[in-house]
């Protein structure tokens, strides 16, 4: 993987990372399972995505632009996951 694929999965880790490790932190079991889900979620179709990738296209399989386009498409996905845990957290 290109070191521009690296720093671009490392900055935008880092910024899922912040709001999430603040959200554990002060939070109940409701909250906590947010979390984990929303990690979970965020993993899986990273993977998920970027093994379909690299299986399409394999010529970009050795920058690394799989893994860079999984974890862009997770991001989003992550971040729904989420909301949804929470919203249900916050009306139980």
């Amino acid at each position: 993987m290109a070191a521009r694929h690296r720093f671009v999965l490392l900055v935008t880790g880092l910024i899922a990372i912040g709001p999430a490790a603040e959200l554990y932190r002060g939070a109940g079991p409701p909250r906590r399972l947010a979390v984990v889900a929303a990690l979970l979620a965020l993993a899986t179709v990273s993977l998920l995505v970027a093994a379909a990738v690299n299986w399409a296209f394999p010529a970009l399989a050795d920058p690394g632009v799989g893994t860079l386009v999984g974890y862009l498409v997770a991001l989003p996905i992550g971040v729904a996951v989420l909301a949804w845990f929470l919203t249900r957290a916050n009306d139980a």
